[in-house]
């Protein structure tokens, strides 16, 4: 299965990583002119931002390079549109397994967000059920929040147990399709 095209970015993680957070922005932006119905908010560019910062910095960055270059071949995808047009913020495609991943820029847990990311994983789960059959996890990412770390059905971390749920999942040998 091909990931969706309706997207505000896609690329591989050495790409991300290769950006700074002003080109990431501008591609963010460009894409979710064909995406969002009007204007994208200040809140969601803050998320955006947000989600940048954890993921080039907080998570990758804190990798030993012998294991980042495991990474950097692995497709992601930001704010993918979904069958049901819902969209997460980020997505993670390997060979035997896609992630998702929903960055909340809160200090608490709340039930709702973790309802939400559950349902993310179901629409990727019929979708991959009719291509190449991977598992889909999520993880929710609270980026206020420090040192949480819960592994359930979907993962809840903070910002700095990122990287480490996301070895978790992917066996910290992921291999790209």
């Amino acid at each position: 299965m091909e990931t969706m095209e309706k997207c505000c970015w896609k690329g591989n993680i050495g790409q991300l990583l290769d950006m700074d957070r002003k080109e990431f922005m501008s591609a963010m932006l460009k894409g979710a002119k064909n995406l969002l119905p009007g204007p994208v908010e200040t809140s969601q560019r803050k998320s955006w931002r947000d989600e940048f910062k954890v993921l080039k910095y907080d998570t990758f960055g804190s990798f030993k390079k012998s294991e980042l270059e495991r990474w950097r071949n692995l497709e992601i995808v930001f704010e993918m549109e979904l069958p049901n047009r819902k969209r997460p913020d980020a997505v993670i495609f390997a060979r035997n397994m896609v992630v998702v991943l929903e960055f909340k820029r809160m200090e608490k847990d709340f039930d709702g967000f973790i309802k939400q990311v559950k349902s993310y994983c179901r629409s990727l789960r019929r979708l991959e059920s009719l291509g190449k059959n991977r598992k889909v996890k999520g993880i929710l990412i609270y980026t206020k929040m420090e040192k949480c770390h819960d592994i359930a059905k979907v993962q809840v971390c903070s910002k700095d147990r990122l990287s480490s749920a996301l070895q978790h999942l992917l066996g910290g040998y992921p291999v790209k399709e």
